[in-house]
């Protein structure tokens, strides 16, 4: 007997419909689908139990289908599986798997990822041993025909192919204009014809790159530091300084490597090369990466053959008022001479000692002394480079001048 749960309604037994049987004979559809009425639920009786369906038969035989003769074993449930079940035979595959199937995906895993930075330059594309699974990324495509204003740097290299960031750049002087630049970078190249050539008010011979280095020869040896025209040679050397250092490139050290000027030379002549000149010994000052400052300043000085002359050329104002009276503090009284060159120059040289040529200073203090002096101003040594000097005569001197780069910043 069936007794109430509580207070709660009672809910009766759902009643699932389920496909009649229909005799192998018959013609026609049952009236209806479901139990027949003599077996619908009756009413429930009057006493307290809660009304109840009545059972009713099922045909068994209606639902037996005949299962295939290499069927496998229904999958048990994983929560009510126990042990393992043993695999089903072989069986023929299924048509959709003979079917051919597209490869794409084979190795996605292997390319996850982007792997080229632009579809339309593609290294593998140029490898004649290429495989047929090497998979090339679909180029980009637009809808609309216009180029869109979003397009990034990466999508131009088909029309202006990216190249490799140069961390170095070799410089050196030769001869008395020749000027070469290795391992330029386009975008420096092209600042150093529109800012630095002009500057050389006689103009250029020759302007040409090849495997990354240019040569440029300028007209009239602007590298003579006896040349009428020296003073233009400072001020295009002080602007390469401030170019490169405004772009990010600092001076790091110069290396003395013999390389071949010409490169074709006869055995005969191999012996003479030094006194012609086909070696050539011209350091190479290295520029270096660093980051672009363009608040600094830089100005040129040297010292004569016997270092007892310093002329600084179109120093600061600070440093061209300043620097007199401070080396007095440090050096004995009278023991030098300051005085302005022209308008553009300053020099302090040192006295002789009476009836000697030997100076009242020796000169490597008084070296010391300077660069402590434009340290103290805010001015350190940044660069040397040697330049040769010719007489009048076309005949090389012995001493040639070292120019010395100094780099600070302005006092405000």
């Amino acid at each position: 007997m069936q007794q109430p749960y509580g207070n709660y309604a009672y809910y009766p037994h759902p009643i699932y419909n389920h496909t009649p049987y229909i005799a192998p004979n018959s013609q026609s559809h049952p009236p209806f689908y479901g139990p027949p009425i003599s077996q619908q639920p009756q009413p429930a009786p009057h006493n307290n139990n809660p009304p109840a369906p009545a059972p009713y038969s099922f045909d068994a035989a209606a639902y037996n289908l005949k299962s295939a003769p290499n069927a496998a074993p229904p999958f048990p449930k994983q929560h009510r599986r126990h042990q393992t079940t043993a695999a089903a035979p072989a069986s023929m595959p299924l048509k959709s798997a003979m079917k051919k199937t597209m490869k794409v995906f084979n190795t996605a895993e292997a390319t996850i990822g982007r792997q080229f930075s632009n579809p339309f330059h593609n290294p593998a594309a140029n490898n004649q041993t290429t495989g047929p699974t090497t998979q090339m990324p679909r180029p980009r495509a637009y809808s609309n025909p216009t180029t869109p204003q979003n397009l990034l740097r990466e999508d131009l290299y088909e029309a202006e192919p990216q190249e490799p960031i140069a961390y170095h750049m070799l410089v050196s002087f030769h001869g008395y204009n020749e000027l070469r630049i290795e391992h330029v970078m386009k975008k420096a190249l092209d600042d150093l014809r529109i800012h630095i050539w002009p500057l050389w008010k006689d103009g250029i011979e020759t302007d040409t790159v090849m495997n990354n280095t240019c040569i440029v020869k300028f007209k009239n040896n602007p590298w003579d530091m006896g040349g009428p025209n020296i003073r233009q040679t400072y001020k295009l050397i002080v602007a390469f300084f401030s170019l490169f250092q405004d772009k990010g490139y600092s001076f790091q050290t110069a290396v003395n490597i013999s390389s071949p000027v010409r490169t074709i030379l006869h055995p005969l002549s191999l012996w003479a090369s030094r006194l012609t000149n086909y070696y050539s010994q011209t350091p190479r000052l290295i520029f270096q990466v660093t980051q672009p400052d363009p608040r600094a300043h830089f100005f040129i000085a040297y010292f004569d053959h016997d270092g007892t002359r310093f002329t600084l050329i179109d120093p600061p104002n600070h440093i061209d008022m300043s620097i007199g009276a401070r080396l007095r503090s440090a050096l004995p009284p009278k023991s030098f001479y300051d005085k302005p060159m022209e308008e553009y120059a300053r020099v302090i040289e040192l006295k002789k000692k009476p009836n000697s040529n030997v100076s009242e200073v020796e000169t490597s203090v008084f070296l010391v002394e300077i660069l402590k002096v434009l340290n103290n101003l805010g001015f350190q040594l940044d660069a040397s480079v040697v330049f040769s000097r010719r007489s009048a005569l076309g005949v090389l001197r012995p001493a040639p001048r070292e120019l010395h780069v100094f780099k600070g910043y302005l006092q405000t």
